[in-house]
C-alpha cells in the first residue's frame, strides 16, 4: 500500500519549512523511525523520521524548496500499510466544508442557496481555478434526476464569480493563482479582505507573498482610499507623503553590488526585530565593579575546570545575578497584553548566542531560578554548544520570560538591546575592562569595571523599576557573588 508523508507541524507559530537535505533517496529501503529528511524553519533545523517501514517510492519536494505545513513530501510503498490512512486526516477538515455544501443543498435547496454566493467569492480570490476544480465533480456529476435537480444552484453560484470586472481582469492577467507562492494563512487573510493575491508583489524567497506583504497592501489601499476621499479638502495637502513609507525606499545600484539572498534565520530575525521594536523602548546603564568577583572566580575556576571539563565563565555569575534580581524585582519578569500585564511565576532565562554572520539565536534555560552557579554554567555551555552545532529543538527556543545578552566577549562597552517579543526586558552585560576609578575613600585605583544595560518595554517597566533591577544585579555581583557557593 502507498503511504504519503506530509510536512508535519513543527511548532505553534511555524507555518512552513524548507527542505534542507533528503537523507534517503527513491528506491531506498526505510525502517520505521529512520531519519528521512532535514527540514529548516525560521526557528530551528530538525530531522523528520519515517513513521512507517517500506520503500521510498517518490520525492515530491526537492531540496531548497519552501512549502507550507501539510504539503506532500514523499510517497512510500509499505508492506502492511500501517498508518496508511493517517495522511488523509489533515486534508479532511479542508475538504469537508466544500463537500458538505452540495450535500446540504440536496437536502434543502432553498436554504442552502444564500451562503453559496459568498463561498465562491472567497475561494475565487484565494485559489482561483483550484477552488473550481475542487468543487467541479460534486457540482457536475448527475447521479439521478432528483440530485441533478437539486444540484442546479452551483452553476448559479459560480456565475457571479466572473461577473465583476476586477475579478475578470485579474483572471485574464493571471489565470492560475496556484502559482502564487503563499501559505494558507496568508491566502486566508487576503481572501477575508477581498484581495486578489496575484496583485501583490511578494518580497519573500522566490517571490513568496508574506503576511506582511498582504498587510502592507491593505494599509496602502486604505491610505489611497482616504487620500481620494480627502482630496477635495485643501487643508490636507501632505496626505500623499504619508503613504510612501508603505514600501521600502529604492536602493541605489552601484558597481560591484552583490545581492545576498536572505536566509530563513535572517528573515526571521528581521521580522522579530520589527515586531519587537513596535514596543516603546527605553534603556538604562549602570557600572559594576567586578574586581572582587573576578578574584573569587580565579580561586574557584581551576577546581571547576577539573571537575566539569570546561571553564567557569563570568557569564554564569551574571546569569545568577539576573535570576536573583528578578526575584527581588518580579515585575520585570512580565509580559504586556491588551488585557493587562502577565506576571510570570516561572523564570526561564533566554541566553543570546551569536552565530557569526548567520545571525543570532536565543535558546531558553528553563527554571533558571532553581539552578546553582554550576548548574547555570552547565546550561549555558549546553545551549551554546547545541546552538552552534544546529542541534536545538523547538522546545529550546520557547517559554523565555527574560533574556540575557552577554556581549562582553565581543568587546562592546555600551549597547542598546532590543526586547524580544513577549517579554518586558533584556539585559546586556558588556566587556570587563580595567579602568582608573575614584573609590569611596577618594583614592584612585585600578578596578575591573563592567557596564550592564537594560532595555525595557516602557509599557510594562518604568525607569525607576529598571534602575532598581540594575541595582539588584550590581549589588549581587559586588557582594554576594564574591563568595557564593559554586555547587
Amino acid at each position: 500500500m502507498a503511504f504519503e508523508l506530509k510536512m508535519p507541524k513543527l511548532g505553534e507559530s511555524v507555518t512552513e519549512g524548507t527542505i534542507g537535505k533528503w537523507l534517503k533517496q527513491p528506491g531506498d529501503k526505510v525502517n520505521k523511525y529512520d531519519l528521512l529528511v532535514e527540514v529548516q524553519t525560521d526557528k530551528v533545523n530538525t530531522e523528520i523520521p519515517s513513521p512507517v517501514a517500506g520503500t521510498l517510492k517518490e520525492v515530491k519536494v526537492e531540496e531548497g524548496q519552501t512549502v507550507p505545513i501539510g504539503t506532500l513530501l514523499a510517497v512510500f510503498d509499505t508492506a502492511d500499510g500501517e498508518a496508511a490512512a493517517q495522511p488523509s486526516a489533515p486534508a479532511a477538515p479542508q475538504r469537508a466544508p466544500q463537500q458538505s455544501q452540495p450535500q446540504a443543498s440536496t437536502a434543502q435547496p432553498s436554504a442552502a442557496q444564500p451562503p453559496k454566493p459568498s463561498q465562491p467569492g472567497g475561494a475565487g480570490t484565494l485559489a482561483g481555478p483550484s477552488a473550481t476544480a475542487g468543487r467541479g465533480p460534486s457540482a457536475v456529476e448527475p447521479p439521478s434526476a432528483p440530485q441533478a435537480r437539486a444540484a442546479t444552484p452551483p452553476p448559479q453560484s459560480s456565475s457571479p464569480r466572473p461577473a465583476p470586472a476586477a475579478t475578470a481582469t485579474a483572471t485574464a492577467e493571471r489565470p492560475d493563482l496556484s502559482d502564487v507562492r503563499a501559505t494558507p494563512a496568508v491566502r486566508k487573510l487576503a481572501g477575508e479582505n477581498g484581495i486578489d493575491i496575484s496583485r501583490i508583489d511578494g518580497t519573500g524567497l522566490g517571490g513568496r507573498v508574506s503576511r506582511k506583504d498582504v498587510e502592507d497592501f491593505i494599509a496602502q489601499r486604505q491610505s489611497t482610499q482616504q487620500q481620494a476621499a480627502t482630496r477635495v479638502v485643501p487643508a490636507q495637502p501632505q496626505a500623499q507623503p504619508q503613504t510612501a513609507p508603505a514600501r521600502q525606499a529604492p536602493v541605489p545600484s552601484l558597481a560591484g553590488d552583490e545581492l545576498v539572498p536572505l536566509s530563513q534565520m535572517r528573515r526571521a530575525i528581521a521580522n522579530n526585530m520589527v515586531q519587537a521594536w513596535s514596543a516603546p523602548h527605553a534603556h538604562a546603564v549602570m557600572e559594576v565593579d567586578m574586581t572582587d568577583l573576578m578574584r573569587y572566580r580565579d580561586r574557584v575556576k581551576h577546581e571547576f575546570q577539573e571537575r566539569e571539563g570546561f571553564d567557569l565563565s563570568p557569564a554564569a555569575f551574571i546569569a545568577k545575578a539576573v535570576v536573583e534580581a528578578l526575584r527581588t524585582v518580579p515585575s520585570v519578569n512580565s509580559s504586556w497584553t491588551d488585557q493587562g500585564l502577565i506576571r510570570h511565576r516561572e523564570l526561564n532565562l533566554g541566553y543570546a548566542v551569536a552565530l557569526g554572520d548567520e545571525g543570532l539565536i536565543v535558546p531558553v534555560i528553563k527554571d533558571a531560578d532553581g539552578k546553582s552557579l554550576a548548574g547555570l554554567m552547565r546550561s549555558i555551555r549546553d545551549v551554546v554548544d547545541r546552538a552552534k552545532a544546529r542541534r536545538l529543538t523547538l522546545d529550546d527556543l520557547s517559554g523565555g520570560t527574560f533574556t540575557l545578552n552577554n556581549t562582553g566577549p565581543l568587546g562592546t562597552v555600551v549597547s542598546s538591546p532590543i526586547v524580544p517579543p513577549g517579554q518586558a526586558a533584556i539585559l546586556s552585560s558588556e566587556s570587563i575592562r580595567k579602568r582608573l576609578v575614584v573609590t569611596d575613600d577618594d583614592a584612585i585605583a585600578i578596578r575591573q569595571m563592567m557596564n550592564i544595560v537594560i532595555g525595557f518595554d516602557h509599557r510594562v517597566v518604568d525607569g525607576s523599576t529598571a534602575a532598581r533591577f540594575l541595582t539588584a544585579v550590581r549589588d549581587w555581583l559586588q557582594t554576594t557573588g564574591t563568595s557564593v557557593p559554586v555547587y
